[in-house]
């Protein structure tokens, strides 16, 4: 990959962080502010309900006006958003940090993935793809892991990691100032915008396999994610007697960040194996999660959120490195960001596990998520298997060169 492409990658990494630091606080928030498990999902689940349209949107948006364009304000986005959780003081703040950090987690993902990928050369666009996704996952692993720590044994657990997300921030911001524009923007920016139609950006053809293919297996993988990072939390702090927050922040780091180096000794997997094997091996094994209970053992939980995180990692490759190499760089931040979309809408079950939690207790809660998550598997394998049947791979004309935005008012 390109230096460039490098650079870019880190400010993905530190972003990332931002949005799952949340995770080994969980068990702080419902106490200091007296929420049920029904809430601190809902509370979890709240950057969804943003994060959801603003990919489908940015994506289609950075494809014609640019991908700084979009960036740089969700950089500042998820700054601002981390100062609000640092310095909440009730609920409703809390809920407005998690919104914000929808927005800018919406605008940026999908979009600084496609990023990234512009800026590889030509016969390495996959790889890139695949290092994106390494990034993101990474991110969103060392989040947790790093909260955990600082929240564990800092005078000010709530406010402190979230200081420390805003100060690494500054790096990302600078590691992004430095890196060129791929998109060279249409003449009139107004017509550019105007003339955008949100639609889901698929190889021709090939519908019907991302529908059952790879769109059920991102939200396979991020109601996975979502469980381990909302609901384990509560499950190991009430049922297993857990109270260390570094051991919960653990839990977030292993799940997440072993995402990130799958791809490391899994490269030469084929994309779509990988996702059939990573959706599959997954859910089957979150019956460990269960299993936990009856043992009472908190290093069984750690096994699955290792397990979870490297296959999580290894569907992530394959679902990334098809989107990357299947359509046209000017349609490859919608394609991308509407892979995300369904991710993040695998979010939405947990909130109706925290409720019903409530009600039957989270240890039958935790055992309905993973039947839930098996029978997803099993459409993906045995259905979308089916008629998702090779990977079709869009052929560039020509190398893109990055170029430098033009001010509004002049040539292109």
């Amino acid at each position: 990959m390109t230096r460039a492409a490098w650079t870019a990658t880190i400010a993905l990494l530190i972003f990332t962080m931002g949005t799952s630091i949340v995770t080994p606080l969980f068990p702080l928030y419902q106490q200091d502010f007296h929420l049920t498990d029904g809430q601190v999902t809902l509370l979890f689940a709240a950057y969804t309900l943003t994060v959801v349209p603003t990919m489908l949107i940015m994506g289609g948006v950075s494809d014609r006006i640019g991908r700084r364009r979009v960036m740089f304000p969700a950089m500042l986005c998820i700054t601002t958003a981390s100062l609000v959780m640092a310095f909440a003081t009730n609920v409703e703040m809390l809920f407005a940090g998690r919104i914000l950090q929808g927005l800018a987690i919406g605008s940026f993902l999908g979009v600084g993935t496609a990023f990234i990928v512009d800026h590889a050369k030509m016969g390495q666009k996959a790889w890139a793809a695949v290092v994106a996704g390494l990034a993101f996952r990474l991110g969103f692993g060392l989040g947790p892991g790093m909260a955990g720590v600082i929240a564990q044994y800092s005078s000010e657990p709530i406010r402190r990691p979230f200081e420390v997300h805003v100060v690494l921030m500054v790096f990302a911001v600078i590691a992004f100032a430095v890196t060129p524009e791929t998109i060279r923007r249409l003449p009139r920016d107004r017509d550019a915008v105007r003339g955008l139609k949100i639609q889901v950006g698929v190889p021709e053809g090939q519908m019907a396999g991302f529908a059952t293919f790879l769109a059920p297996a991102a939200f396979t993988l991020g109601f996975l994610d979502a469980t381990l990072l909302s609901v384990v939390p509560l499950y190991m702090a009430t049922t297993l007697g857990v109270h260390n927050l570094a051991l919960i922040g653990l839990v977030g780091f292993l799940e997440l960040g072993l995402g990130g180096v799958t791809p490391l000794f899994a490269r030469n997997v084929p994309p779509r194996r990988a996702v059939m094997w990573g959706t599959g091996g997954g859910a089957l094994a979150s019956l460990l999660v269960v299993s936990a209970s009856t043992v009472s053992s908190v290093g069984l939980v750690l096994a699955a959120a290792a397990i979870i995180g490297l296959l999580n990692g290894l569907t992530l490759q394959g679902a990334t490195s098809i989107c990357g190499t299947s359509v046209p760089i000017r349609e490859r931040g919608k394609l991308l960001s509407a892979l995300y979309m369904c991710a993040y809408a695998g979010t939405i079950p947990t909130i109706g596990l925290g409720y019903l939690a409530q009600d039957i207790g989270i240890t039958k809660a935790v055992a309905l998520f993973s039947v839930g998550a098996i029978v997803l598997a099993a459409f993906v394998i045995l259905v979308g298997g089916r008629v998702f049947r090779e990977v079709v791979p869009y052929q560039e004309l020509e190398e893109i060169h990055p170029v430098h935005i033009t001010p509004a008012g002049t040539d292109a």
